[in-house]
């Protein structure tokens, strides 16, 4: 299997890492959520946070 397919395991370092960032990510995801009405600039910016959220977990997961 190619490696970029590869599921990568992460250790408790950086899961810690991992859970800071979902934790962090769902405040924001709570906060549009009471403060925004739908819309699609409010989808936009979910769409956003989804993709800060993929990126910020993935250079974790790269890390040598």
């Amino acid at each position: 299997m190619n490696d970029k397919a590869k599921y990568i395991e992460v250790n408790k370092e950086q899961q810690d890492r991992i859970d800071l960032i979902r934790s962090s990510f769902s405040n924001m995801y709570d906060v549009l959520d009471i403060n925004c009405k739908g819309s699609r600039e409010t989808s936009l910016a979910y769409t956003k946070l989804e993709e800060a959220q993929f990126w910020a977990i993935k250079g974790i997961t790269r890390e040598d």
